[in-house]
């Protein structure tokens, strides 16, 4: 597998030599972005869905490339959530973290019990097809699969562990400040065990097929919107997913605005605004392993981006995007979980892999594309400012071509 610094050099290249060759005409079609979905442990296992901030149907097949790299660290916890009202009612009026907990065995002290470990940067591969159904509608059909590696140069240059603990030390956040040295640095520990006793964990360079997504996007011709340089989409979202974790189905409806303001030379300024709704596991086909108890997944998203038209008709375009999505699990566990876990060992996010699926999960995003006629280069970096390291940085490349 290549690596992304690599790739992102070979794509920075491509960019220029494109430069310079003949001269096209650009048709831009709202703003071109990867599929931004970060690289959650729970999440790369389910069909999420990436909003589409596009204003037509393509006109011909095309064919979208993408990587991501994440860095994904919450170590090891368990997770108590007892079934007695009346512990549950003590722990309700008590801070989490002065709750106390002595599990003895399940006829005495009965309990669901999460056991999380998460320390790998994820590689997620993504292959997209675009097809055109009528001039108002296309048909998106793509795959996705991912694996989990250490990490090391050159393989991982901005998301490994080394890179991450050298900017804690020497720029911000200080010396070890979620205990990667103290665990130990580009590692591979990907283990999970719910309360059902089902286990899903990952290999040092394991490839799964994660699933096979289909989406069709419908483009309405709303007049009045349209002459005030608005435009909007609706689509329709399946998944199957196939991991031996989770055998399932998932269904989901999203919808977009774009509104465009031309400004002078031919650039222009776009604002993308879409939310989706995912329901998952419509249909279970195995014993799937618990990947949250919410069964419906929301998201929202907005992106700002601004696009400069070069000399000889091609474009390079820059944006800032922002996530938020809803909890995988119900936000009432807080109330009556209790922790296990190094608390001594560790700065601080030693309950993450637990505590930051009863939050709603947000990133920023920044990226990049260089577009000519039929091609289309791509690259982002992303962070989560909450910092709940599901994942920490992110970054991604990808091409979109025209077959």
């Amino acid at each position: 597998m290549k690596s992304t610094i690599i790739a992102l050099l070979l794509m920075l290249c491509c960019i220029y030599r494109a430069q310079s060759q003949e001269n096209d005409t650009v048709r831009k079609s709202g703003i071109d972005k990867l599929n931004l979905l970060s690289t959650h442990p729970f999440g790369i296992y389910i069909s999420r869905i990436s909003q589409n901030f596009k204003k037509s149907a393509v006109g011909q097949i095309r064919m979208r490339l993408q990587q991501q790299s994440g860095n994904v660290f919450q170590p090891q916890l368990t997770a108590y959530l007892p079934e007695n009202p009346t512990v549950r009612e003590d722990f309700s009026n008590t801070t989490w973290f002065f709750r106390v907990f002595t599990y003895q065995d399940q006829e005495t002290t009965p309990t669901q019990i999460f056991e999380f470990e998460f320390d790998a940067v994820l590689k997620v591969y993504r292959v997209d097809l675009e097809i055109p159904v009528s001039d108002k509608s296309e048909l998106q059909i793509g795959v996705r699969s991912f694996t989990a590696v250490k990490g090391n140069y050159p393989f991982s240059y901005f998301s490994s562990d080394s890179s991450i603990e050298w900017f804690h030390s020497n720029v911000a956040g200080g010396e070890d400040a979620f205990g990667r040295r103290f665990y130990g640095l580009n590692q591979v520990n990907f283990e999970y065990t719910d309360a059902n006793d089902r286990q899903l964990s990952m290999d040092q360079g394991e490839l799964f097929l994660g699933g096979i997504e289909a989406s069709y996007h419908y483009y309405p011709e709303i007049e009045w919107l349209k002459n005030k340089n608005v435009f909007t989409n609706v689509s329709f979202h399946s998944g199957w997913n196939t991991t031996r974790f989770n055998r399932s189905i998932d269904i989901g409806f999203s919808a977009n605005l774009l509104k465009e303001w031309n400004v002078k030379n031919g650039d222009f300024w776009k604002l993308g605004l879409g939310g989706s709704v995912l329901r998952k596991n419509v249909l279970e086909f195995d014993q799937n392993v618990d990947l949250g108890n919410n069964d419906y997944l929301a998201s929202g998203e907005i992106m700002l981006e601004w696009t400069d038209i070069t000399n000889n008709g091609n474009y390079n375009s820059i944006g800032v995007n922002y996530q938020e999505q809803t909890r995988y699990r119900k936000k009432a566990e807080e109330d009556y979980v209790y922790l296990e876990g190094d608390w001594s060992s560790i700065n601080a996010g030693w309950h993450n892999a637990y505590t930051t699926l009863f939050e709603s999960l947000s990133s920023w995003t920044i990226h990049f594309t260089h577009g000519r006629q039929r091609i289309q280069y791509f690259v982002y970096v992303k962070e989560d400012l909450k910092v709940n390291n599901a994942p920490d940085l992110e970054s991604g490349i990808g091409v979109r071509f025209k077959l």
